[in-house]
């Protein structure tokens, strides 16, 4: 079927090829032989520039009627915004019963915390529950104001003073969560141009501190001071204007 197919397609293009090529199919204008291919071709020129010479055709605009309208309504499938719950997700996190100290209960049974950032243990320290109780009964909950304009209170300022001399600076600056200091306290001191030379393992607040600064950023090894050096110094060679750029280096006192 195939092959007579083919036959028949190569002969139909033999006799298309024959008559053009016949005597019958020339003619002579200007005493110029016009053979039948030159006058196929310049008839399919002339076609397509009329073609293109045409204005393009658009179906009149009409509003859609309500018919119309409640049909693709209903045809119509919103789609999900979010990806199709699997089983993994349906997995619980463990719920504290207690304060989240180096040991805690989680469904009844005690057991030791190496998950949370309480690196320090002041959480549930008896000391610090007996201050916090303290502070509660004088000042209530929160200060339900920002800082900058009724939410500074005395012990505030004492402890941004007492932070201070312990670490030798001019003043100190508390803020209530440590995501806002990352976040507020790098692109407050770095800006577009400076270059930022930094350990690779700090942590993913301090990463989008840095990217919000929309400073120059350099990662030297974790913990590793020959690595710091020696990218300091390729960045100072490396630049020309090396001595007016602002440059600082961000480390972590304690790394998760």
């Amino acid at each position: 079927m195939e092959l007579a197919a083919l036959n028949l397609v190569n002969a139909t293009l033999n006799w298309i090829t024959f008559a053009l090529d016949a005597p019958s199919a020339r003619a002579v204008v200007f005493g110029v032989h016009i053979g039948g291919h030159l006058f196929v071709e310049v008839l399919l020129l002339v076609v397509i520039l009329f073609l293109l010479s045409q204005k393009s055709y658009k179906p009149p605009k009409r509003p859609l009627t309500e018919k119309e309208i409640d049909e693709l309504c209903d045809e119509w499938v919103p789609e999900s915004l979010i990806p199709p719950i699997t089983q993994e997700m349906l997995s619980e996190p463990p719920v504290l019963e207690s304060a989240a100290g180096l040991h805690t209960i989680i469904d009844g049974k005690e057991v030791v915390n190496f998950a949370s950032a309480n690196y320090l243990g002041f959480v549930g320290h008896d000391k610090l529950l007996e201050s916090c109780t303290s502070a509660l009964e004088k000042y209530g909950v929160g200060s339900c104001g920002p800082r900058g304009f009724y939410g500074t209170i005395d012990v505030h300022l004492d402890c941004e003073a007492r932070i201070a001399k312990f670490l030798g600076t001019h003043d100190s600056i508390l803020y209530s969560y440590g995501l806002s200091t990352l976040f507020s306290a790098i692109p407050c001191f770095c800006k577009k141009g400076d270059i930022i030379v930094v350990d690779e393992g700090v942590h993913w607040g301090i990463q989008n501190g840095l990217y919000l600064s929309r400073s120059t950023i350099v990662y030297f090894k974790h913990n590793d001071m020959e690595s710091l050096e020696k990218t300091l110094e390729k960045i100072t060679a490396q630049n020309k204007r090396a001595k007016k750029l602002r440059r600082y280096i961000v480390v972590e006192s304690v790394y998760q």
